[in-house]
């Protein structure tokens, strides 16, 4: 069994996006709409001690809608506007993944179990796999509770630090006071990961990035992410923080690069392959950010971040994670 728990906690940590510098700003002093969302994946399918299957599925997704407006002072006020569908978790129970748990916020009880019903069916044809195993599906439905005047709300300063986060989404079983005993951190982890928002993608000084043309290509910062790792993955299941420690063997660059322009607006890539230790195995295998910036302000059109982690065997998962401003012509992938 604790082998089961060490696989399941190395596929969480698999899955956790890590978010990218943004910019935002509101033209004329006005407000701008965006919408920021994540998704996280792992799985592994092995055998423990060459004898017992084990057969561990986890899916996290989020989507936020934001209102932005500049202030006084230079920052960037982002504040909560609303949930366009549910938030969930998706994810096997016990060690043959025969178990299947639901965990839903967000939405009426009628459009919650319509969007479950959905859900599920698209995951069986995407993960036969494991559909093809599961004997029992518990569904967890809960109602959404807002608290305090902005339910979710964070700054970036003028020197593009993110900061003064409030959070005050909490998802509540319907059930209630009955527990699940499944974490459900679907909100707290949206919060955390708005913390590592300060990844730079230009070279140099932010605030003077964009006064000279930028290079042909150029590198980003070192990244070490184990602190990130071990701060975030926490929020994803007890077992991660009792026990798994991941220590990055070395720091690793993006390299970047202008994959699109024009007068309107720029384009910024970044990728890296460092196939870099974490832990038992595990590496970052992939790292890819895409950004897309107005030439007259520097205000945020989108931002988009991808991280694989798998070992050997092809264990692992991916976390993606996206910000973009809701009028502006995006691929939706």
């Amino acid at each position: 069994m604790r082998r089961l728990l060490l696989v399941l906690a190395a596929c969480l940590l698999a899955a956790l996006p890590l978010p990218s510098a943004l910019q935002a700003s509101g033209e004329g002093g006005g407000k701008e709409e965006y919408r920021l969302e994540y998704q996280i994946r792992g799985s592994a399918i092995s055998r423990v001690l060459l004898l017992f299957p084990l057969r561990v599925f986890y899916e996290a997704s989020v989507v936020v809608d934001l209102v932005a407006s500049r202030q006084e002072d230079g920052s960037i006020c982002f504040s909560y506007n609303d949930l366009p569908r549910p938030a969930y978790i998706l994810r096997t129970l016990g060690f043959g993944g025969k178990t299947l748990a639901l965990l839903t916020v967000g939405g009426d009880e009628a459009g919650g179990e319509t969007f479950a019903d959905e859900l599920l069916a698209k995951w069986r044809k995407q993960a036969p796999e494991f559909a093809s195993r599961i004997g029992t599906i518990k569904k967890f439905p809960h109602r959404l509770l807002k608290t305090g005047p902005q339910p979710f709300s964070f700054k970036r300063d003028a020197a593009g630090h993110y900061r003064d986060f409030q959070l005050g989404l909490m998802p509540r079983y319907r059930h209630h006071p009955a527990k699940t005993g499944i974490y459900f951190n679907v909100f707290p982890m949206l919060a955390d990961l708005l913390t590592l928002l300060n990844h730079r993608f230009v070279p140099g000084d932010r605030a003077h990035a964009f006064s000279t043309p930028l290079p042909a290509e150029w590198s980003g910062d070192p990244l070490d992410l184990s602190a990130d790792l071990n701060r975030t993955a926490g929020l994803l299941e007890k077992v991660v923080k009792s026990l798994v420690t991941v220590e990055q063997k070395q720091p690793f660059r993006l390299s970047f690069r202008v994959a699109a322009g024009s007068a309107e607006e720029i384009e910024i890539c970044g990728e890296g392959f460092p196939d870099v230790s974490i832990w038992k195995g595990f590496m970052i295998r992939e790292m890819f950010r895409r950004v897309r910036l107005r030439q007259s302000d520097g205000g945020l059109l989108a931002d988009e971040i991808w991280l694989g982690i798998r070992n050997q065997k092809g264990q692992g998962g991916y976390g993606r994670l996206l910000l973009k401003r809701k009028n502006s012509m995006e691929d939706p992938q």
